[in-house]
């Protein structure tokens, strides 16, 4: 805007001295070289008419001082608004009347301002051969505009100027400079004109004038510039010196005040010299090496401030400053972290941390802190999969460890688990083998062996118990099975069940001078009928029957071979068995026993039958006697037959001891038994009796009447005793004695042998004092009925 004043003024001084000039026709025509000068005007809306009017007048001035002819200057006009008019082009006028005419004639377009495609137009076309434009002469344009251009002027204008068009730009009123500078050539100072009306437009054709025609205004008028005068087409302008500046009446200087033009870019204060300025700051600051900016001085680059974290430098001064996290100590120097968790609100279950800008809880070693990040809960380690824990995982504080279930115990390795073996505490007790099971242990027998009630010992199972071994014998239990074994002086026979007696007179080294009679458990020689065996007990010697028997009645011989069955079942029970051997030995004790006298041969049965001893075996009370104490309870059923079977085949045989029956030696058979018989017993007592033998049944407890009856021989009444009534005891040797001795039956029955009457009144005399004496000591119970008295055979035998 000042220059535009400026230019105002000069162009007021040119017209000034244009007008003071004498003037002749030589000097109104400017006598300037060829030139090809194109007007381009704004003819917008925004261009009022009057101010159109202006702008034509502006050009019909112009044109009127210039030498118009088609060798000196050509003239065109262009009018665009948003479109472009080529009034007359380059080549259609020659002549001053010409040209008036047709601009007088120009319509305003009355539209926008597209002053780019104005150029675009002025370039391409009217500065165009076929327009008019001469090559090698100066092609010069000037643009006059009132507003902004609406479209891009920048890149046109450029491409015109390089094209060698010369553009004047002449803004009025509201003309934007940055586009007048976009359009025109350089320098700008020359090329651009901004004035404030289209009444001043005139004066900026006086300075083109003058410019074209090179007037030197400085010489030709009073210029009045304080320093210098300089002249330029047209106008002139004045100028001071270095370090100066022109002021406002363009014509004296002022000393520069470089600060003034506010490019000093300094931060705090300007100081002017001549020919420049130079930067100052304020107290406290130094200047930096650019000149222009402050920095304030830096105290703390002193290195005395002694800060622990920062130095911060103020104004004149310094002070320490902490990090942020830290507060300063008293000291105003050192800093000290600031401990959050003293606030009181951290909220931690166990720790709180204290860090930079805050704090974090933390939990005691073994924990986890939970998602809400205040509370812990101790680390299960268990989770982690790597505990390798056979059974179970026990999680504790900084670890875990391994657990066995209940009933095992934990390996070396920690990890695996062992069923405990209880076996292994030594309290067992176990008399075989201890089991260890889960949470305990049971004992367990060796094979063969059953585990008793108290579940700790072992007992061999008796296998001989089951009743299906049929030794005749004895049955002997042993590990996992059973032995048949045969009584001493009995061999076992190769179906392993029976036993025969070992015949010691086949060794052949008995030396009996006549027979060898094999026995139990050995054999003893016998002489032949007529002979005595000597004391050598081998050799015989013939006998003297007269110096032997007494003729007669008076002949006293006791000899009687007398068998004794003895019931070993399961119901006498032991104790009562060792009463029924006391009572056979009480019988035996009152008989005259010895090889010619009186023989006794023992058998006991149960489920099966077993000879103690033949009748051959002892000759001596005390030999049967302590060979009865050491008979074994068989302790099984009661096969009353089967025994009086064993009885008639074997006892009464010579093979067993038995003398020859023409001897007349009277066979006594004696059965003592104490229930119901599990066998039929009907055919072999009858063959008992029908082979001679003397048959006495002895019943106690639960023996049945009738077996009793059916085994004694006749008269019944006389030889079967039962317990219900002893009293009848002492009738049995009367009635025995009336049956078997003639002298005294009244004839009832005849006597073959008074010898052999006697002798069976003697053994039964015996026999029932023997039971008397036992009925006495209530080894034997008299009851009416036993039955009402007795529950088992248990009761049957007891000592008073």
């Amino acid at each position: 805007m000042r220059r535009l004043f400026v230019c105002v003024g000069v162009l007021l001084a040119l017209v000034a001295v244009m007008e003071a000039r004498p003037k002749t026709a030589e000097d109104k025509k400017c006598k300037s070289g060829p030139v090809d000068l194109v007007f381009i005007i704004d003819g917008s809306r925004s261009v009022r008419p009057h101010e159109f009017e202006t702008m034509r007048k502006f050009m019909i001035d112009i044109i009127h001082e210039l030498d118009v002819s088609l060798d000196t200057t050509r003239v065109g006009v262009v009018q665009y608004s948003s479109q472009v008019q080529n009034v007359f082009s380059l080549k259609d006028f020659t002549t001053h009347e010409q040209m008036v005419k047709a601009i007088n004639k120009i319509i305003p377009l009355a539209q926008g301002t597209m002053t780019g495609l104005a150029i675009r137009y002025a370039m391409n076309i009217a500065f165009s051969n076929a327009e008019g434009a001469r090559a090698n002469v100066p092609h010069v344009a000037i643009i006059v505009t009132d507003g902004r251009p609406q479209d891009r002027v920048a890149e046109v204008a450029a491409a015109a100027r390089e094209s060698g068009i010369e553009i004047y730009a002449v803004g009025v009123a509201r003309a934007d400079m940055t586009s007048l500078r976009a359009m025109a050539s350089p320098p700008f100072e020359d090329h651009v004109f901004l004035v404030e009306s289209f009444d001043l437009i005139h004066q900026f054709g006086i300075q083109f004038q003058d410019k074209l025609c090179k007037i030197d205004l400085c010489i030709e008028s009073d210029h009045g510039c304080d320093h210098i005068c300089e002249s330029s087409p047209g106008f002139y302008h004045c100028l001071c010196l270095p370090g100066y500046t022109l002021n406002e009446d363009e014509k004296t200087c002022t000393l520069i005040d470089y600060c003034s033009f506010g490019n000093d870019s300094c931060e705090h204060e300007c100081v002017s010299v001549l020919n420049g300025f130079y930067c100052r700051c304020n107290e406290g600051y130094a200047l930096n090496e650019d000149e222009k900016t402050c920095s304030m001085i830096d105290y703390c680059s002193f290195g005395n401030d002694s800060c622990e974290h920062e130095c911060v430098s103020v104004l004149n001064g310094f002070y320490c400053h902490c990090n942020e996290g830290y507060s300063l100590n008293e000291d105003k120097r050192t800093c000290t972290m600031i401990d959050y968790c003293s606030f009181g609100n951290d909220s931690c279950e166990h720790e709180c941390v204290s860090v930079l800008n805050g704090f974090y809880c933390s939990c005691n070693e073994g924990y986890a802190l939970n998602e809400d990040e205040r509370t812990c809960t101790m680390i299960d380690y268990c989770l982690f999969g790597n505990d390798s824990c056979e059974q179970e995982c026990v999680s504790v504080l900084n670890g875990f460890y391994c657990r066995c279930n209940e009933g095992y115990s934990l390996n070396e390795d920690e990890r695996t688990c062992t069923m405990i073996d209880y076996c292994t505490f030594g309290n067992d007790s176990c008399e075989h083998e201890c089991v260890s099971v889960l949470n305990g242990f049971y004992c367990r027998c060796y094979e063969g062996y059953s585990v008793n009630e108290d579940e700790r010992t072992c007992t061999m199972i008796d296998f001989c118990s089951f009743g299906n071994d049929s030794c005749e014998h004895k049955c002997v239990s042993v590990l996992n099975g059973i032995y048949c074994s045969c009584n001493g002086g009995y061999t076992l026979n190769d179906d392993k069940k029976t036993c025969t007696m070992i015949d010691y007179c086949s060794f052949g080294n008995h030396s009996c001078d006549h027979e060898c009679v094999s026995v139990l458990n050995g054999f003893y020689c016998h002489c032949n009928e007529g002979y005595t065996l000597q004391e050598d007990g081998k050799t015989c010697q013939a006998d003297n029957l007269c110096n032997v028997i007494e003729h007669g009645c008076e002949y006293q011989s006791s000899n009687i071979d007398l068998v004794l069955l003895i019931d070993g079942s399961k119901s006498v029970r032991p104790q009562n068995f060792e009463l029924v051997k006391q009572f056979v030995n009480q019988v035996v004790e009152r008989l005259d026993v010895s090889a010619r006298g009186t023989r006794v041969g023992l058998i006991q049965y149960s489920s099966r039958v077993r000879t103690e001893f033949p009748l051959s075996m002892y000759q001596t009370k005390d030999e049967i006697k302590a060979a009865v104490m050491k008979v074994e309870y068989m302790e099984k059923g009661t096969m009353t037959g089967l025994a009086l079977k064993h009885m008639v085949e074997n006892s009464f045989s010579e093979a067993e001891g038995a003398r020859a029956a023409s001897k007349n030696i009277p066979r006594v058979g004696l059965v003592f038994t104490d229930g119901r018989s599990q066998d039929d017993i009907t055919e072999w007592a009858k063959k008992a009796k029908d082979a001679g033998i003397t048959m006495y049944a002895v019943g106690v407890g639960k023996a049945v009447e009738d077996e009793l009856r059916e085994i004694a021989s006749e008269p019944v009444e006389k030889h079967f005793f039962y317990t219900a009534d002893f009293t009848a005891i002492s009738q049995i040797a009367e009635n025995l004695k009336l049956n078997v001795c003639p002298e005294e039956s009244q004839g009832e029955i005849e006597v073959k042998d008074p010898c052999a009457c006697e002798t069976l009144v003697e053994f039964q005399q015996a026999t029932m004092t023997t039971l008397i004496q036992l009925n006495q000591k209530y080894i034997l119970y008299s009851s009416v009925s036993y039955h009402s008295k007795y529950s088992s055979a248990t009761d049957f035998f007891k000592l008073g």
